[in-house]
């Protein structure tokens, strides 16, 4: 095995710097879930052909990551990142030029390819500090610049959602990337990543094929698909489902970012964060009413207490299958997508497309059933985790020796 040397603390404009990227990942993640209420009166598209962006914008990312290693190694991180942040707004500029439905397929996938750059670069940025004392610090600050993108970015389209229409707000959101760019290349201390340090393709096989892997790949891969779910589907649902305005919608959208993420903020802080399966209980308890609120209320006021719900549950709950994950595998670099992110994504992918094609289909309840099976499913491969290791008598992680 690579010897893996010692790991220094990045400097603070390091640390800015990739706190940068993931405030735009955020913004990206919501773009759709907040602009399709807005975009609908410029493009006439069904739920089907919504849906299909969404798996067109994940299938961008997935294949970066697949293909992130090569990228990384022939454009260096300064010219990876720069690269990135220039295609996120070519791709914004052509979703605000483009009105064909059909068109619109190609931009997402080059924006979601862009998404998957920046992913890779922010990540080795930050890997020199994943071992050090402050590793979970600085993974929950990541964790509330992605949320606080993802709030401003539905927000910004509340604010304007009267005094801009859709290609306008697509057109100054493509600003962000732009300067984002400009800092990335005067950032000269970004320097090429040590790639050897990666964890070893032996090890990879052996971790993503024990049952333990198994069982915490479709926990995430159902859990990534509950969040781009709601986070692509509630503000279309409350409008179609309960009469609201698009404003009262978005707003809605908003408070579920936020509640995500102060779901996953608190969840490790709180007193049941000791006992996994409490914890577990409670955040499937609290998702699956959040869901039944969603489904039944007729009001905006059992709405917001359903978004309340379901987001402090999904934002739980993913904390612990996180937590579960970096006790288990901590040998696991989140640079590069193995088998069991890569797996994972692909419920990202699904989700939100399969809820726009039943909801063309039937109703558009799917936009909110979809995710509270899958936070059931959730809870119950997470729960078989837990019996797994408990039979095997032992919670060590899996060594490269």
């Amino acid at each position: 095995m690579d010897a893996v040397a010692p790991r220094a603390t990045p400097r603070p404009a390091i640390v800015r710097s990739a706190m940068g990227g993931v405030f735009l990942l955020g913004c990206l993640v919501a773009l759709m879930g907040a602009l399709f209420p807005v975009w609908a009166y410029y493009v006439d598209f069904d739920p089907g052909t919504a849906g299909s962006y969404f798996l067109a914008f994940n299938l961008g990312v997935f294949t970066a990551a697949m293909a992130s290693r090569g990228i990384l190694e022939k454009l260096g991180m300064r010219r990876l990142l720069v690269t990135a942040c220039l295609a996120t707004s070519a791709a914004m500029f052509a979703l605000a030029a483009i009105l064909s439905p059909t068109a619109l397929v190609l931009p997402f996938i080059v924006l979601g390819f862009a998404a998957g750059m920046l992913t890779t670069g922010v990540s080795w940025m930050l890997f020199d500090a994943m071992s050090a004392p402050m590793a979970g610090v600085l993974l929950s600050l990541a964790g509330v610049f992605f949320g606080c993108g993802a709030v401003c970015f539905t927000l910004l389209i509340w604010a304007t959602v009267h005094t801009l229409s859709a290609p306008n707000i697509l057109r100054l959101t493509a600003v962000l990337p732009l300067g984002l760019a400009v800092l990335y290349l005067g950032q000269k201390s970004l320097a090429q990543p040590a790639l050897k340090v990666a964890r070893p393709f032996r090890l990879s096989i052996r971790a993503t094929a024990s049952p333990a892997a198994v069982l915490l790949s479709l926990a995430l891969f159902f859990q990534s698909g509950n969040e781009w779910a709601l986070g692509g589907w509630l503000a279309i649902y409350l409008i179609r489902r309960l009469g609201v305005r698009s404003e009262t919608a978005l707003l809605s959208l908003a408070f579920y970012w936020a509640m995500l993420t102060l779901g996953k903020l608190l969840a490790p802080r709180c007193a049941w964060s000791e006992s996994p399966f409490r914890l577990l209980s409670a955040s499937a308890a609290a998702s699956l009413f959040g869901c039944l609120l969603l489904l039944s209320t007729t009001g905006a006021e059992g709405a917001a207490a359903g978004v309340l719900f379901t987001g402090l549950g999904l934002g739980a709950a993913a904390s612990v299958v996180l937590g579960m994950i970096g006790e288990r595998f901590p040998h696991y670099h989140p640079g590069f997508f193995n088998g069991l992110f890569s797996f994972s994504l692909v419920g990202g992918m699904l989700a939100p497309w399969l809820i726009g094609q039943l909801a063309d289909a039937w109703v558009i309840q799917w936009a909110i059933g979809i995710p509270a099976l899958g936070a059931l499913l959730v809870y119950l491969l997470l729960c078989a985790f837990l019996l797994e290791m408990r039979i095997a008598g032992s919670s060590r992680p899996i060594s490269s020796s």
